[in-house]
Order: structure tokens, then C-alpha cells, then sequence
């Protein structure tokens, strides 16, 4: 072979090698991606969700909640608030290990829906200057045993812790030592008292006599389970006017008593008393 030929298929080799060498890289570089291509998406790539895409919540602090025909008061996320019968006169009487299981209630700010009224909530500063929310005066406490919403397991608990009921209450429970246990009040805590000069389904007060002790009358009965509404009814006075009984006995407040919780009628001139629905009627 000659020099000629040599030198031309030489350079025809070195042509192929180059040739090949530029496809290998070619095709490498389609096969084998770079570690920030578009197969390993950013981690902020994914579209926001909105956050009304979240579960819904109550815009309400406070609820209504209903069960077997029976509707309270909970709190916005359905557990049930409870109302407590020494707390009578408006301040909180649960202090110290009674608050371990019931602890106290408190929003910020009350929202409520249209069955309820905002100017019916307040707020209470308690014994250790923490706040807690009130209804119609009464402070507002959680049961330790309600595990889940709309349990209401401590209604009724030692006679003297209650669910809040709505419609409000028109007669509740207290509780005082000077009455020496439980007695009617109304739906605020004003102690109701009963004549006994009074015969059932007949008032003897009037006159001077009702200035002194009004009568008590409520246009519909919502009471604590404790009570049983069927013992209420009411009456028609020599007036007229209607007049709230219980058990038979027309029921009264007392001018005496300035603020709830007060019992300035118990006992006096030996004819008014207040009533234990445990211990009523008692003997003549």
C-alpha cells in the first residue's frame, strides 16, 4: 500500500473515532438527567390549597347543641358547659381541687347564633384573678369526665352541678347554707319562697301582703333535671293575674332580697321559707 492510501484511511479512522465519540456524548446526555432537572420537582412547586379548604369550624365561642329533645348550651367545639348551684349569688364557689373537675369556661370574645343573645354572657373575675365566662349571671364550668362533644355526663352530678339548658331557665336550684341546702330561685338566682298561709292552688296574699312578697310568675317552665316540670303549673289570681305554683303552692319573691342569691324572707315571721324540692311540701 502506499503512502497516499496509508495517510487517507488514517484520517478517515481518527474522522469515525471523533464521530462516534460526539453521538456517545450525545446520547448520554438525554439518558442520564442532571440532579436539578425537571423529574425531581421543587418542594414549593405544588399549588397552595386556600384555607377555606381546611374542615370547617364554628365561627360561634358559644353553641347550642341538641340531644334526645334536649338542647344546652356548649362551647364552639361542642363540649358542654355546665352551671353549679352554690353559685347563686353570681360568684364562683368552685375553687382549690373542686376545679380539677370542673374546670372553669372563659372566651375571650362571645359569637353566638341567633337562638342565643350575646348581652346574656359576661364576665366574672374569679378568686385568683383569672376570668370566666357567665349566662344570665351563673358561671360556666367543663366536666372532666366529657370525653367527646356533646357529652353531658356531670348533668345532674351531687344534686348541684347542671347542663345549661335553652330556651333559659325559668326556675333553677341553688344552694346556701342558710337555706340549708337546695331552693327554687328564677332563671337569674333571685331566691322564689313559698306562704304557708297559702293552701294548694290558692294564694291568701294580697293587698299589703303582695307589695311586700310579688308574685312569681313564668309564661313557660324549663327547669334543671333535678326538677320535674309536670310539679309546676299556674294559677289564676282574685286579679286576674297569673301566679307560677309548684307542687300546688304559688310561689313569691321578697322585696327584702336587693340582689340574687339573697335570702332575707327565709324564716320570717315564721310563715315564708324558701323550698327544698327534696323536702317539699313539708308536714303541716
Amino acid at each position: 500500500m502506499s503512502g497516499i492510501t496509508r495517510n487517507v484511511l488514517m484520517t478517515a479512522v481518527a474522522v469515525l473515532a471523533l464521530g462516534a465519540a460526539a453521538f456517545a456524548q450525545s446520547a448520554n446526555s438525554t439518558q442520564t438527567p442532571p440532579a436539578n432537572s425537571t423529574q425531581t420537582q421543587p418542594a414549593n412547586s405544588a399549588p397552595a390549597q386556600p384555607a377555606n379548604n381546611a374542615p370547617a369550624q364554628s365561627a360561634n365561642t358559644v353553641q347550642v347543641q341538641t340531644a334526645n329533645g334536649v338542647s344546652y348550651l356548649t362551647d364552639g367545639a361542642g363540649t358542654t358547659l355546665y352551671y353549679f348551684t352554690l353559685d347563686v349569688d353570681g360568684r364562683s364557689r368552685c375553687v382549690g381541687g373542686c376545679l380539677s373537675k370542673w374546670p372553669p369556661f372563659n372566651a375571650a370574645s362571645i359569637t353566638v347564633p341567633s337562638t342565643l343573645s350575646a348581652g346574656d354572657f359576661g364576665t366574672i373575675q374569679r378568686p385568683d384573678g383569672s376570668s370566666q365566662t357567665t349566662y344570665r349571671g351563673w358561671p360556666l364550668y367543663y366536666w372532666y369526665k366529657d370525653q367527646k362533644p356533646g357529652d353531658a355526663t356531670g348533668d345532674g352530678a351531687g344534686g348541684v352541678w347542671f347542663i345549661v339548658k335553652v330556651p333559659a331557665y325559668t326556675v333553677m336550684i341553688g344552694t346556701s347554707r342558710k337555706a340549708r341546702g337546695n331552693y327554687l330561685t328564677d332563671g337569674q338566682g333571685n331566691t322564689l319562697y313559698y306562704f304557708r298561709k297559702d293552701t294548694p292552688g290558692q294564694s291568701n296574699c294580697s293587698g299589703g301582703c303582695l307589695k311586700a312578697w310579688p308574685a312569681f310568675n313564668a309564661a313557660t317552665v324549663q327547669v334543671p333535671s333535678a326538677l320535674n316540670p309536670s310539679d309546676f303549673a299556674t294559677i289564676t289570681r282574685a286579679d286576674g293575674s297569673s301566679q307560677t305554683t309548684y307542687k300546688g303552692y304559688p310561689l313569691y319573691y321578697f322585696v327584702g332580697d336587693k340582689k340574687r342569691g339573697e335570702l332575707a324572707g327565709q324564716g320570717l315571721h315564721r310563715v315564708w321559707y324558701v323550698i327544698d324540692p327534696r323536702r317539699f311540701p313539708p308536714a303541716q
